[in-house]
């Protein structure tokens, strides 16, 4: 399991990326509308080139009808 937060960022976009594939089939304006934010956003989120706040990945969560929870289950940062 990933456990750098560079890591988790990036699973937690692929994460993202195969359930938009499966909902959206590539199509980056219907998921953008759906998930009421730009296009750019979406882009950048898609190719793990931006951070993603708790309000985005609950609208990211909405627009896939799938739980935040399942979205990251499994990751988490270990306690030093």
């Amino acid at each position: 399991m990933p456990n750098t937060l560079e890591e988790i960022e990036l699973e937690l976009s692929k994460r993202i990326y195969k359930l938009f594939l499966k909902k959206f089939g590539d199509n980056k304006s219907e998921f953008a509308r759906a998930s009421n934010c730009t296009e750019g956003t979406i882009r950048r989120i898609l190719l793990n080139k931006q951070g993603i706040t708790i309000n985005l990945l609950l609208r990211i969560a909405k627009a896939l009808e799938v739980e935040i929870t399942d979205l990251l289950k499994g990751l988490s940062l270990p306690i030093d």
